[in-house]
């Protein structure tokens, strides 16, 4: 199922992290590198998994493979956080960013 950026999101690099800000939680967290760059990838669409993986191997040259597993892992940070959604069921309930 495929994830989508909330709006209003902020996104801004804080030496080696990033800092950002959600609309839905009225926080600020510190995110690694691969955050911010799922974050960076969600503002283009909604996507899977597969999808944010794919596009993030043709910029860092690593096999998607190997990129799935610590994605996963970073979803439920981001949902937590605030920044992203999972879309409902079909395309017409998941707002694009």
């Amino acid at each position: 199922m495929p994830y989508h950026l909330v709006a209003g999101v902020l996104v801004e690099p804080l030496g080696d992290v990033w800092v950002a800000y959600s609309p839905a939680s009225g926080e600020t967290a510190m995110l690694n590198n691969e955050c911010a760059a799922m974050l960076e990838v969600l503002r283009e669409a909604p996507r899977d998994s597969a999808s944010v993986g794919a596009t993030l191997c043709e910029d860092c040259g690593v096999p998607a493979e190997q990129l799935l597993p610590m994605l996963e892992a970073h979803w439920q940070l981001l949902v937590g956080g605030g920044f992203v959604r999972r879309c409902e069921s079909d395309a017409d309930r998941c707002p694009s960013a």
